[in-house]
């Protein structure tokens, strides 16, 4: 077989029935007829940034590595943003782009440049395709995109390399070592046993490790109070009485759920956590710390742990089990947290349309087992604190990156990854959904048939209330009035406005029975909408 051919095998092997991007001739040509002959279809998207985060989310759903395309010099340059997105929210993906062939690397200008040091910071790994051995380089990339932190890993590929001849080589399974940290159990054990409020923040590691049942049991067993990173969102259950919120960053004080459940406790343990997954460095020295890895090599959250022990999650949660059972956070105490700070997210009165609005009627409509797909926006804090995931791999938000325009290409992503038959919605902004617009033809033309929201307050809702609360003046945040509906009618799905929650309700009722994907343009009160923000995150 020709290398393009073994390619797309390696990629149907890792479970790819889709790949993205935009091609150009030669090599993705040679990639788009190999993936056809073989049921690994091909989806042109309109923006190469697209392709990295909808290949990186449905790798992320098929629990494995997906696949974007992007040709040379510009073509890359546009991938690069995508890249960086999935490399700050963990998706796992291969990014292939077409590149100048080795013999004229130095001479060529067309469209040439360095995709290496373009993307280096951004990326896990980067290999040149070669003559040598390319299977064990193909599969590599894939596994190395999946392995640990995900994230994405580039693969430069020669030009004139497409359909030269190449061997299909088994990757040989690594070596993922063994636990080097049973030492530090006791360590943990002891600390445990001194603490009086014990707290556990959860990270998407203790999913990969398939340790969730033990977290539970273990937060049960010693009164652990319970926080989840942005990404691992229902690697814990969030209905659990022991839950409490969603961390987005170490604080303290009386403001939000996870504040006042980090100055009540003694000792933080970190289970399976990720230092992308906080907004600022954790202090120093402030509350004891624990980390549990699968990999010491990883970063953690915790500035100065009192101890880090690394191995496989779930058997070293197993050995934690001989923490003596304590009280710890009494469960009416957590219930009194909920108490004293579920008023901040309460629908403001004076609204007629409201954001709370759009995420309590889309809670009771998408059905049980359904995804949801959302991005940044003036309406994450809700989505954190009233909306609840008993499941991992439901939610599918922002975390590393608290990226705007990432909805629109995860949801495409995620409808592929599951046939378009399981149920699934999107909740995104105005400003976001500006920088995705094209893509509303890609969902089209993929046929997609599930919901999508669009908060529409006619403006930059977050950075009008941080403009305000700095004490600066109203000034060039706000945007046109955009008829979202319109513009999906012109490109073929099916468009609603709403500006009233009787509305909003019908709209979603009836575009979960369509089977084109149907645009709701949320008119919500923006002032109102960018007013209640700063009560949500704790201001």
């Amino acid at each position: 077989m020709n290398l393009s051919e073994l390619f797309m095998k390696i990629a149907k092997e890792m479970k790819n029935d889709h790949f993205f991007g935009i091609p150009g001739s030669g090599v993705p040509l040679d990639l788009m007829d190999s993936g056809k002959n073989i049921d690994l279809h091909f989806i042109n998207v309109a923006h190469e940034s697209t392709a990295a985060i909808a290949a990186g989310t449905y790798g992320l759903i098929k629990e494995s590595a997906g696949l974007c395309l992007g040709v040379k010099g510009v073509g890359a340059g546009n991938l690069a943003g995508g890249v960086a997105n999935a490399y700050f929210e963990r998706m796992p993906v291969v990014c292939v782009c077409e590149t100048t062939p080795n013999y004229s690397y130095e001479n060529e200008m067309v469209q040439h440049t360095d995709h290496q040091g373009l993307m280096k910071s951004v990326t896990k790994s980067m290999i040149t395709l070669s003559s040598d051995n390319p299977a064990h380089s193909i599969r590599n990339a894939f596994s190395t995109s999946i392995d640990g932190l995900p994230g994405p890993v580039l693969i430069d590929f020669p030009s004139d390399m497409g359909l030269i001849e190449a061997e299909d080589e088994k990757l040989r399974p690594k070596d993922k070592g063994h636990n080097n940290s049973f030492d530090k159990i006791k360590e943990i054990i002891n600390l445990i046993n001194n603490s009086k409020k014990p707290m556990i923040l959860i990270g998407d590691g203790a999913r990969k490790d398939d340790a969730i049942e033990e977290v539970v049991k273990l937060s049960e067993k010693i009164g652990a109070g319970v926080l989840s990173t942005m990404k691992a969102r229902g690697v814990f259950p969030e209905t659990h009485k022991r839950w409490v919120g969603v961390s987005t960053a170490f604080g303290q004080g009386d403001n939000s759920r996870p504040n006042i459940l980090t100055s009540g406790s003694d000792l933080i343990i970190l289970i399976g956590a990720d230092q992308m997954m906080t907004h600022a460095p954790w202090p120093e020295g402030v509350v004891d710390t624990v980390e549990i890895v699968s990999n010491r090599k990883s970063k953690t959250l915790s500035s100065s742990p009192k101890t880090i022990c690394s191995g496989n999650i779930k058997d070293l949660i197993k050995m934690l089990m001989d923490s003596n059972e304590k009280t710890g956070w009494k469960t009416d105490e957590i219930h009194q947290i909920y108490k004293d700070i579920d008023p901040r997210f309460s629908r403001p009165k004076s609204a007629i349309f409201a954001a709370q609005d759009v995420i309590e009627i889309s809670k009771e409509i998408l059905p049980k087992d359904g995804l949801l797909f959302t991005e940044t926006g003036a309406f994450i804090a809700l989505l954190e604190n009233t909306w609840k995931f008993d499941k991992p791999l439901k939610y599918f938000g922002t975390s590393g990156g608290r990226s705007m325009g990432l909805m629109i290409p995860s949801y495409i992503g995620g409808a592929l990854a599951t046939n378009n038959e399981t149920p699934l919605m999107g909740i995104g902004a105005d400003g976001s959904t500006l920088m995705r617009l094209g893509e509303f033809e890609t969902i089209k033309r993929s046929n997609l048939k599930w919901p999508i929201v669009i908060i529409n307050d006619a403006a930059l809702g977050t950075m009008k209330y941080r403009q305000g609360f700095r004490g600066y003046d109203d000034y060039g945040l706000d945007l046109k009035m955009v008829d979202f509906a319109g513009v999906a009618k012109s490109c073929g799905l099916k468009g609603e406005t709403a500006d009233n929650p009787e509305d909003f309700r019908k709209a979603l009722i009836n575009a979960f029975k369509s089977e084109v994907a149907t645009v709701i343009d949320a008119r919500i009160d923006p002032k109102i909408y960018q007013d209640n923000f700063g009560g949500t995150i704790g201001d």
